[in-house]
């Protein structure tokens, strides 16, 4: 008797639509739950990368402070962070003040900076900055501002016999820069250093916050412990991350968490697999097992259910990525999904997600699919072929 091809199970199973919906059906529910996965962890790797690219943008690699509020800079200080690993370095004299538009008052963080060494550091164009000041995006939207425009500030005085009083200085808007974080965008204002030295009387050579760029970013942990042991007597190190490190722990422990409670989605998925197998072993038990008689060996029925679950796996996993595209490139995008960035810190989010991602969620959904597989199989495995005969005649 000659051995029947496997294939000739695949016209028994689909010989109706009622099969091709039901499998059509188990793949889309598949496919959206992984897709869901896939799109939470996306969704925090994503605030935890562009959070972090975002602050490097005003903060450089490294962040400086004195054991004091003030320190001096001088050039041997300025020297001393010319390392083989510490590309530039620069330092700020940064104050609190308000800023007078339209007849309304916004505390804002004033920065005095030494342009070409900050540009360098940070990666912000600051380079339109003279005698003015440069902005942020969200301040210059909230006031409906453009370059040219006159501003207001004011802040403590510096002087002794003034103190207490206020200082006003009007500047005019020379740039507008974006730093991707809505709080920096709406209180941060940037002004030479050598001028807001001279206004609050300082002397140019005082700073109390400085920036370090380095060469290899994944050695940064490792130089902060060496500057922070060199320099232990005059300065602090930390990374740019520090102001949010508490927020992206949290957001690290929350994916994992989200991640296993989201199982139950592949669960409810894998359940429709389930319903697959049950409804294709109850309506064609008797074709099965005519085939088991004419030479069809049980080996063979156990290769083509393993080979339709790998298919159906695959399958959901390709239609996911697509789903996941569309989440992304689309939906993420439409104005009423928007994020307030002064409750989010983000005005925006993207989907970021690396190889360990697609691996961890792809290979449980395989595991959870192919334990069906078997435990289905096995319940197969126990039914003689005589029994299984007289059953499909009943």
């Amino acid at each position: 008797m000659s051995k029947l091809p496997i294939f000739s199970l695949f016209k028994v199973i689909f010989d109706n639509r009622s099969a091709f919906r039901f499998l059509a059906g188990t793949i889309a529910s598949c496919s959206f739950s992984v897709a869901v996965i896939l799109c939470t962890i996306g969704l925090m790797d994503g605030f935890d990368f562009t959070l972090k690219k975002a602050l490097s943008h005003s903060n450089g690699d490294i962040k400086i402070s004195g054991h004091d509020d003030f320190f001096l800079v001088d050039n041997k200080t300025k020297k001393s962070f010319i390392k083989e690993n510490l590309l530039a370095s620069s330092f700020l004299l940064q104050i609190e003040a308000f800023a007078l538009v339209n007849e309304e008052s916004k505390g804002v963080l004033l920065k005095g900076i030494e342009k070409k060494s900050f540009s360098i550091v940070t990666g912000l164009d600051v380079s339109t900055l003279d005698n003015g000041i440069i902005i942020g995006k969200q301040f210059q939207k909230l006031y409906n501002l453009k370059i040219g425009d006159s501003v207001v500030v004011a802040f403590a005085s510096g002087s002794a016999k003034d103190q207490g009083s206020a200082t006003l200085k009007e500047f005019f808007v020379e740039g507008i820069v974006r730093h991707g974080v809505y709080e920096k965008d709406l209180r941060f204002i940037y002004i030479d250093k050598t001028t807001l030295s001279k206004i609050l009387g300082y002397k140019t050579d005082i700073s109390n916050l400085g920036f370090i760029k380095i060469q290899d970013f994944s050695n940064i942990n490792q130089v902060i412990k060496n500057l922070n042991s060199e320099f232990s007597d005059r300065f602090v190190f930390r990374p740019y991350w520090s102001e949010f490190e508490v927020l992206l722990d949290a957001v690290k422990i929350e994916k994992l968490s989200i991640s296993i409670v989201l199982q139950l989605i592949v669960i409810v998925a894998v359940l429709n697999v389930v319903g697959f197998i049950v409804f294709v072993l109850e309506t064609k038990a008797l074709d099965f097992f005519m085939l088991r008689a004419f030479g069809l060996s049980f080996y063979m029925i156990q290769k083509f259910w393993y080979l339709l679950l790998f298919f159906i796996s695959i399958f959901s996993c390709l239609i996911s990525l697509g789903l996941i595209e569309i989440f992304s490139n689309f939906i993420l995008k439409l104005p009423f999904l928007k994020i307030p960035g002064d409750i989010y810190v983000l005005s925006e989010l993207e989907v970021v997600l690396d190889p360990l991602d697609y691996t961890y969620v792809f290979g449980i959904f395989f595991l959870w699919v192919f334990l069906v597989g078997f435990f289905s199989m096995r319940s197969q495995a126990k039914k003689s072929l005589l029994s299984g005969l007289r059953q499909g005649f009943s």
